[in-house]
């Protein structure tokens, strides 16, 4: 892959996250309060929502052929078949992840729903937004607290290719978490900060 290749893919990854909850909430605040309601007092259609969610299989598919181009895991080979296990344990990640994540927000009563910064004036606000709603949820009285929920899903969703990769190892999958929290929280404040300049050309034509 070239130089131009592993940029388009790190600004893929990096943009994924925050281009995914600003998706899940223009779509719930477009169809109206009512609406909105719904989904955060029903958990399995954010579930679904999520699990199906156009972007995150995307991202499946990319890295899965990150992967094939590595050929990682080494003992799956080349081929249309090995490169169709990789995304497959791609997107087996995926579904794992937010199962745990939201089963575990469900049992906590904990909302999934990413929280729009409103009256973030200024760059700084947009910022600290994005990384207070990367790690943390509202509970079931509204208040602001440490998100097990997402921490749990994010690394059972890296850990669980260690059940089926020949060559993965707990510390394998340790590692793959820590750097999805990274580039999920890079993701969401990269996107609030060039958010309101695209807003602002779209505004201008």
């Amino acid at each position: 892959m070239n130089t131009r290749g592993w940029i388009a893919l790190a600004a893929m990854l990096l943009l994924a996250p925050g281009l995914r909850a600003q998706t899940a909430d223009a779509d719930t605040a477009a169809a109206g309060p009512a609406l909105a309601d719904t989904a955060a007092a029903d958990p399995v259609r954010g579930f679904v929502h999520e699990l199906a969610d156009p972007l995150a299989l995307s991202n499946a598919l990319v890295l899965g052929l990150y992967d094939h181009v590595r050929t990682r895991p080494y003992e799956w080979g080349g081929g249309l078949d090995a490169l169709t296990q990789r995304i497959a344990s791609r997107a087996g990640g995926h579904v794992i992840g937010t199962s745990v994540r939201h089963g575990l927000a469900a049992a906590l009563g904990r909302s999934t729903e990413f929280e729009p910064c409103r009256g973030c004036a200024s760059a700084e606000d947009r910022v600290a937004h994005a990384l207070v709603e990367t790690f943390t949820d509202r509970d079931a009285a509204g208040r602001r607290v440490i998100s097990e929920p997402y921490l749990a899903g994010t690394y059972a969703g890296a850990l669980a290719p260690a059940l089926w990769h020949p060559d993965s190892t707990l510390a394998d999958g340790l590692k793959a978490g820590t750097w999805s929290l990274l580039f999920t929280a890079a993701g969401r404040v990269l996107f609030a900060l060039v958010e309101p300049l695209a807003v602002g050309e779209g505004e201008g034509r």
